[in-house]
């Protein structure tokens, strides 16, 4: 990325702007780019990992313009665009009164302020990482060149006494402008790791050691409610890789960690709307098993009361889409309900005889709570379905190998109409699915709403209590759960 910079008349006008800044009147950068003279140039802001333009000039014939205006911008990291390969970026912070001076050849090396702390030491700071850079680049081509144990050994040990150099380096300017954005923007780049000193134990418990060490300070050096960093692209990266990476892929830790990050974020509304749409859509686009309990928990007590720019038909669709998805959670109860079982001699009969292959009274009726096993499996399907016809037998062939382990299954016939019972009794027949508890409701479709049945096959993995430990997995899938379940 290419970089400029702007300038200010004179050191008179310098003071004047500071002691118009101190009371917020607006922002005034005067930007001399003589490469660009005549030219458009665009001052735009970073919001997260987008840019927003937010003012736009034309550069006199000395290639001079000012950018002004009464509102000051909110702090943060901006970016001064003149096309598609020449633009660098600087900072914003109470000092909204300067000037940049650049030159196309070398924006780390030609771009100077005047009257910005900040970007003082933002470009000593990136004209010494420029510097150092192409040492690093060096030393990975000849580590991967490297022939002998040893060569490889040099080069590592010289790529870590690198590290150390521009760790003190960071350190030293965090002193020198300690107060500043920069500084602050520094400390935000900084992951925290865990002192030698409380690693004790074996490999496994040192790394368990540095993992909640990581955890529990993550934030230490990085303010959620701070406006300035929601305009970098620092902001989005951090919240994301929380949420996605450090805490624990379980919903309730999960929930523990959103409510962490919206309460932070209510310090400045616009990081507030940023939050709430960043974790509401997170989840609502998750492919792991459970996030929808995250996802509902957000909508509940955050969406839908607070979102106030969102429309109400919206609102009112995801009310209705909580309601019914509010009983199958991970870790909630499975909804009793009532069944008609199938005896296996039923089945074996109906094969020869039409009339009592169409009858949909017989049977015996039992509810969910009267089920005793370790593990009980819902799988709700239908015989029409092309994929319950090859994931039924598969799943068939998974309860054989567990039942004996404590596994029940209740293969639930979601159509409860005569010509359903038919071809349900067809396919039982055809793959001799017997052994299995073969069930269906045929006076009624409450489960359909209980259980939120909107596709087939469905499947939930239920404990003995009866809550659930998963659902939505393919036959696979619950092989290899179960597996680790029933380990001994």
């Amino acid at each position: 990325m290419r970089k400029r910079r702007i300038r200010l008349q004179s050191a008179f006008l310098g003071m004047l702007y500071f002691s118009a800044l101190s009371y917020g009147q607006g922002y005034e950068i005067e930007l001399n780019a003589p490469d660009f003279a005549n030219k458009q140039v665009i001052l735009a802001e970073y919001f997260t990992t987008r840019m927003i333009p937010k003012d736009t000039i034309i550069l006199n014939s000395s290639g001079t313009g000012v950018f002004k205006g009464e509102k000051p911008f909110d702090g943060g990291l901006y970016v001064m665009f003149f096309d598609q390969n020449n633009y660098f970026d600087f900072m914003i912070n109470r000092d909204q009164f300067f000037s940049i001076t650049t030159n196309a050849s070398d924006f780390v090396k030609k771009t100077t302020f005047t009257g910005s702390v900040d970007n003082k030491g933002f470009y000593k700071y990136k004209n010494f990482l420029a510097k150092r850079r192409g040492k690093q680049e060096s030393y990975i081509k000849q580590l991967a060149e490297a022939k002998t144990v040893s060569d490889s050994s040099w080069i590592s040990s010289m790529m870590e006494k690198l590290n150390d150099e521009i760790s003190q380096y960071v350190d030293m300017m965090i002193f020198d402008y300690k107060g500043t954005f920069f500084a602050t923007f520094l400390m935000a780049m900084r992951d925290n790791t865990a002192p030698e000193s409380i690693l004790k134990g074996t490999q496994k418990q040192k790394d368990s050691i540095r993992y909640a060490f990581y955890k529990n300070h993550y934030f230490d050096n990085f303010n959620v409610g701070d406006i300035r960093l929601l305009h970098t692209p620092l902001y989005d990266a951090k919240i994301k890789n929380y949420i996605n990476k450090v805490v624990p892929s379980h919903p309730d830790s999960l929930i523990a960690a959103v409510d962490f990050l919206i309460e932070r974020s209510r310090a400045n509304e616009a990081i507030f709307r940023y939050m709430l749409i960043t974790l509401f859509n997170n989840f609502a686009e998750s492919k792991i098993m459970g996030m929808d309990k995250v996802y509902f928990h957000i909508a509940k007590k955050y969406y839908i009361p607070e979102a106030h720019w969102s429309d109400k038909e919206y609102i009112e669709k995801l009310k209705e889409n909580l309601e019914k998805s509010k009983h199958t959670f991970i870790g909630e109860i499975a909804p009793d309900f009532e069944l008609r079982g199938l005896p296996k001699e039923h089945i074996h009969m109906a094969e020869m005889d039409q009339q009592i292959k169409e009858d949909p009274h017989v049977g015996y009726t039992f509810s969910l709570s009267d089920i005793d096993a370790e593990y009980t499996i819902l799988y709700f399907w239908e015989a029409d379905c092309g994929h319950c016809q090859k994931s039924t037998p598969k799943l068939y062939e998974v309860f054989k190998k567990y039942k004996d382990k404590g596994l029940e299954v209740l293969s639930i016939h979601v159509i409860n109409s005569v010509e359903g019972k038919v071809k349900w009794i067809d396919f039982l027949n055809e793959h001799e699915l017997y052994d299995w508890t073969n069930c269906w409701s045929p006076y009624d479709n409450n489960f359909r709403v209980l259980y939120n049945l909107t596709s087939f096959p469905y499947l939930l993995l239920l404990d003995k209590d009866k809550r659930i430990i998963a659902k939505r997995l393919a036959p696979e899938q619950i092989d290899d759960m179960l597996e680790k379940l029933t380990k001994d």
